[in-house]
């Protein structure tokens, strides 16, 4: 009885309590169950098609869908377990997805002839042959092109950095 009144079994009473009630309204809801759509068979059909050239039979169908409910309730798991948090691959993984999205959402407009001399001649030494030589735009436009609109998407990308940086706030302490 004695052992009742000490604050220390109280503070640990207390803080085990808390951790439950913390456990128990961050974790995800287990209740939300899976429903595979048709538009989701489709999708998984079409990848199957896109893939093998071919239709998937009913066997296969049946498997594309076992696959992704299996894929559906690994990835439920995983994160109600947290194995999402300090990975580095999975860190690295969001991270390209995230700029592949950016890339795709960025607006490159076709360049002038103007821009793209100026574009050349800034960035002369990516250009040169292998004795030294510029070549002429008309020579290698396809290829200035196509560097010129990777340099917009970067921009775009480090503009999109730039944003999360402000919203986020970065500060770094060495």
């Amino acid at each position: 009885m004695r052992l009742l009144k000490e604050p220390l079994i109280h503070f640990i009473l207390l803080g085990a309590a808390l951790f439950a009630v913390y456990a128990g309204l961050n974790r995800p809801d287990s209740k939300e169950g899976i429903v595979v759509t048709a538009s989701m068979v489709q999708a998984l059909e079409a990848q199957f098609s896109n893939d093998w050239n071919r239709a998937p039979s009913a066997e296969e169908r049946q498997g594309l869908i076992r696959d992704y409910v299996r894929e559906e309730l690994a990835v439920r798991e995983a994160l109600a377990l947290g194995l999402d948090r300090n990975d580095p691959v999975v860190r690295q993984r969001l991270r390209q997805k995230i700029e592949l999205m950016v890339e795709e959402d960025a607006v490159v407009r076709a360049p002038t002839d103007g821009e793209l001399e100026n574009y050349l001649q800034a960035n002369a030494d990516l250009f040169r042959d292998e004795n030294g030589a510029l070549p002429k735009l008309e020579e290698i436009h396809s290829l200035v092109v196509f560097e010129w609109e990777n340099q917009q998407r970067l921009e775009q990308l480090d503009g999109f950095y730039s944003e999360l940086e402000t919203r986020y706030g970065v500060q770094v302490e060495l």
